[in-house]
């Protein structure tokens, strides 16, 4: 985004803090939201993994960030807080741990804010929505309304956890957000109804449904598949969701970091121009010579498919 770019700029020419956080779950933005609790003047930028290449010529190299978190290591950086197994540690001072729950963990220490309660609370709940074992009622709010949110409500959140902590959740066009994505999941319940079970289990859709395809991955997970790829046609190329149960050796981070992406063993994901290239991957990952495929058609239809 353009205006991310001219923020940016805007914000080093005030010498302002700069934090730079994953867009699309709620440990970034907790992550945001912890970072503006110490530094409420502080810009904050939001970002997806796949937009952050160290060695890319891209905007994101071209500024020094103070801060970033559940993110990819750009170019220059004074501090990171992350725990995806294939992200680098680079900065100049890293609080890395594949091992840790969620990169809000790492924050509230890296941060010194482990005294705050307000904060303390949201970080226990990015615990539950990153590891995909929700239980508690403001977890799956907290997820909800992030996932519901497009880019500038996301940004909005961010800032107003900071201030108010989960009482931000009360606020109507919140209620909103998490109404909107309930709904989301609803229809994903639907879609994975569909599904038969493998151990491996491999979906193809044909169309761009809007579900929550990660979420697709944790109920089969659930229901018994120990490998789980899902590949959908999104912005001009194809994201390949990688699921693993955490007890079987499978690991979706190779897969992912081979087709250019990265991610944890039990979660991960890519952006790839040919399909065909996902294939290939699996089938030299798995040990296959033919992969079976159920394929879901923008109309719900569901049929199998040999590559």
């Amino acid at each position: 985004m353009k205006s991310r770019f001219i923020k940016a700029l805007a914000a080093k020419f005030r010498r302002r803090r700069l934090a730079l956080t994953h867009e699309e779950d709620a440990d970034g933005i907790v992550s945001g939201a912890l970072y503006l609790r110490v530094y409420p003047d502080a810009v904050l930028i939001l970002a997806r993994p796949q937009e952050i290449k160290r060695d890319a010529i891209n905007w994101f190299n071209l500024f020094i960030w103070d801060y970033v978190a559940d993110l990819p290591c750009p170019k220059k950086a004074k501090l990171r807080v992350d725990h995806h197994k294939t992200n680098t540690p680079c900065a100049e001072i890293e609080y890395y741990d594949p091992e840790a729950p969620s990169a809000a963990t790492l924050a509230l220490k890296a941060l010194n804010l482990e005294n705050d309660p307000e904060m303390v609370k949201l970080v226990e709940l990015t615990k539950q929505t990153d590891t995909a074992n929700i239980v508690d009622d403001e977890a799956w709010d907290l997820n909800d309304a992030v996932k519901g949110a497009d880019y500038e409500g996301r940004l909005w959140l961010a800032y107003e956890l900071a201030k108010r902590g989960l009482e931000v959740l009360k606020d109507e066009k919140v209620k909103a957000w998490i109404w909107k994505n309930r709904k989301r999941r609803e229809l994903t319940e639907k879609v994975a109804a569909m599904i038969d079970v493998k151990e491996i289990t491999l979906v193809e859709f044909e169309k761009n449904i809007g579900i929550s395809y990660r979420g697709l991955c944790t109920i089969l997970e659930k229901r018994g598949a120990k490998f789980i790829t899902i590949i959908v046609p999104k912005e001009g190329a194809y994201r390949p969701y990688i699921g693993a149960s955490c007890r079987s050796s499978y690991d979706a981070a190779v897969v992912a970091s081979r087709l250019g992406g990265g991610g944890h063993k039990v979660a991960a994901g890519a952006r790839v121009k040919a399909k065909e290239k996902i294939y290939e991957e699996l089938k030299k990952y798995l040990g296959l010579e033919k992969l079976e495929f159920i394929v879901i058609s923008s109309k719900l239809d569901t049929f199998k498919k040999l590559v």
